[in-house]
């Protein structure tokens, strides 16, 4: 049986680290302290298929987890697929809930077995790609693993962001709609 402890995570860390644990062991102890880890890691185990046992000590959840002969870890990758960002909140109301989103979304993303080919940045989404942005870390890994990162070069320009691009290369529309069209699936987030 492999340990984690995952106390003090937020989601999505404790479901990817528990994921990830379960390519290499037929039984993974996952401990979370936050109910929705624990929510979270038991939905996982009905769709995936594993067997799921859970013990609540002092609202220290422990959650183990284990393969079954049903368990699909999607192993296997499908077709490129690209992610279109727009704005860089994720979702409409607060945007401090909309930024902590956002920077959940990318660290999924960039901690996911299978990348995008590419992510593409326009309007307001360009500003995750320059100075100050919370997510450059992440932007960053994704970039080292084979990730194109393109941002627009018109909507930089109209921020006053040229000279604070960070990470990835400056496009303009034409490339945004080319390789939207060369795309086996797109996500727009």
């Amino acid at each position: 049986m492999y340990n984690i402890d995952a106390k003090g995570l937020v989601c999505p860390k404790p479901v990817i680290l528990a994921k990830k644990a379960l390519e290499e062991h037929d039984t993974v102890c996952i401990e979370v302290d936050n109910l929705a880890s624990k929510e979270n890691l038991e939905k996982m185990a009905v769709v995936i298929g594993l067997n799921a046992e859970m013990k609540n000590e002092n609202n220290i959840y422990t959650i183990t987890l284990s393969k079954t002969e049903s368990t699909k870890l999607d192993t296997e990758k499908s077709e490129a697929y690209i992610i279109v960002i727009n704005k860089e909140f994720m979702g409409r109301g607060s945007d401090e809930l909309g930024s902590a989103l956002m920077k959940s979304f990318l660290y999924t993303v960039a901690e996911a077995e299978e990348l995008p080919k590419t992510i593409l940045f326009y309007n307001g989404g360009v500003k995750l790609t320059t100075k100050g942005s919370p997510v450059l870390m992440d932007l960053k890994k994704l970039l080292q693993s084979n990730v194109e990162i393109a941002s627009c070069g018109a909507c930089l320009n109209y921020y006053g962001l040229t000279e604070s691009l960070e990470v990835g290369e400056i496009t303009n529309m034409y490339e945004i709609l080319k390789k939207q069209q060369q795309a086996r699936k797109v996500l727009y987030v």
